[in-house]
């Protein structure tokens, strides 16, 4: 899916030489490649749900999936407030 829009990208930037108005469909086409890099929303089987956000979901699947994310929860709370102490409320 990627070498599809880079390619395409390509194409574009190269007949933008002789239509200025591919340039802004280049630019738009760059911004969303990589807005859907960095929020990790570009997949390559569009049913794979195990990817991306929550949404949808019911809940994990077992105990010892939730015990994991519990864990892993409490533990990035715990890094968090040692190093943010100035945000954490003074009431904890």
């Amino acid at each position: 899916m990627s070498v599809l829009i880079i390619a395409l990208l390509l194409l574009l930037i190269v007949l933008g030489f002789e239509a200025p108005l591919l340039w802004l469909f280049a630019a738009a086409l760059v911004y969303l490649l990589v807005r859907g890099r960095d929020r990790g929303s570009i997949r390559t089987d569009p049913a794979d749900r195990s990817t991306g956000s929550d949404e949808g979901r019911s809940g994990p699947k077992s105990y010892r999936e939730y015990s994991d994310r519990r864990k892993r929860k409490e533990r990035w709370e715990r890094r968090y407030r040692r190093r943010h102490p100035s945000s954490t409320s003074s009431g904890r």
